[in-house]
């Protein structure tokens, strides 16, 4: 394999959904030519300090004719508004160095899916820490869409957590509040993270709204980062229909407990909005 840090990467830096990212130049319609899929979209990693860990990525591609992609790693910030900054540049801390992936770039046939392989090993002596970094896709070849003049780009990065040693994450409830996401007013837990890895919340709350309607309750698996404090969306629906969000009228009681990490939970019982 070759070390994905061999050589500084060079680019700018793209917002993109947390999972399956596909950052995309102005036009959508380059995603029809980027036919890819990858599985999974997300590692979550344990390893050992000076322990080497391998994992494998699926490749399918969903084109007619065979196509080329292009690999490499990059280091990324999750935003306070869920997008995340993609940097080729190494930041401060970056665990990069610790990246091997097997070629920089591989030809994927329709209707045999490609199995990809990197692997990280963390340094003897490295203490309890959790590493992450992205594995970067992208065609080989500019994408072309129709109507438009100029070849688009696009690509997908696969989001690695890797958590070296004893960490975990703690997360602690802040506070609630309400705010307008994607037009629409919103409920919104502010959890607190004070652990060293991070987490996510699980589970459905009791809720009922100001019409008296009763509402099952759900957060968002938005991930909380070491040493951050997250707004995290709670989205009602009604029992026994957890598929079709409900718009609530506030105020919005909320009741019950949400699990998060290996065994911890957050008991939770408040009343959101005015």
């Amino acid at each position: 394999m070759r070390t994905a840090t061999s050589r500084r990467l060079r680019g700018a830096a793209a917002p993109c959904a947390w999972a399956l990212a596909a950052a995309l130049l102005p036009s959508t319609g380059a995603l029809a030519q980027f036919s890819l899929a990858v599985s999974p979209p997300r590692f979550e990693l344990s390893v050992k300090p000076g322990e080497l860990v391998r994992e494998v990525l699926e490749l399918t591609h969903r084109g007619a004719q065979p196509n080329g992609y292009r690999f490499k790693t990059a280091d990324w910030i999750f935003r306070p508004d869920g997008s995340i900054d993609f940097s080729d540049e190494l930041l401060s801390g970056s665990c990069r160095p610790w990246v091997a992936i097997e070629r920089r770039e591989v030809t994927v046939t329709p209707g045999r899916p490609y199995r990809y392989r990197f692997e990280v090993q963390a340094p003897a002596g490295t203490p309890p820490t959790e590493c992450r970094f992205a594995i970067m896709i992208e065609g080989a070849q500019p994408a072309e869409a129709p109507g438009v003049p100029i070849a688009l780009g696009a690509r997908i990065g696969v989001i690695v957590y890797v958590a070296v040693g004893d960490v975990a994450p703690a997360l602690e409830l802040m506070g609630t509040t309400v705010k307008q996401v994607d037009g629409k007013a919103t409920p919104l837990l502010q959890v607190r993270n004070t652990g060293n890895a991070h987490g996510r919340l699980a589970g459905f709350l009791s809720g009922k709204d100001a019409t008296g309607t009763s509402l099952e309750v759900q957060a968002s698996t938005t991930p909380i980062m070491p040493g951050e404090t997250r707004d995290i969306a709670l989205v009602a629906t009604r029992p026994g229909d957890a598929e079709t969000p409900v718009a609530v009228q506030f105020p919005l009681t909320v009741a019950g407990t949400l699990e998060w990490g290996r065994s911890g939970s957050l008991k939770i019982d408040r009343r959101i909005g005015p």
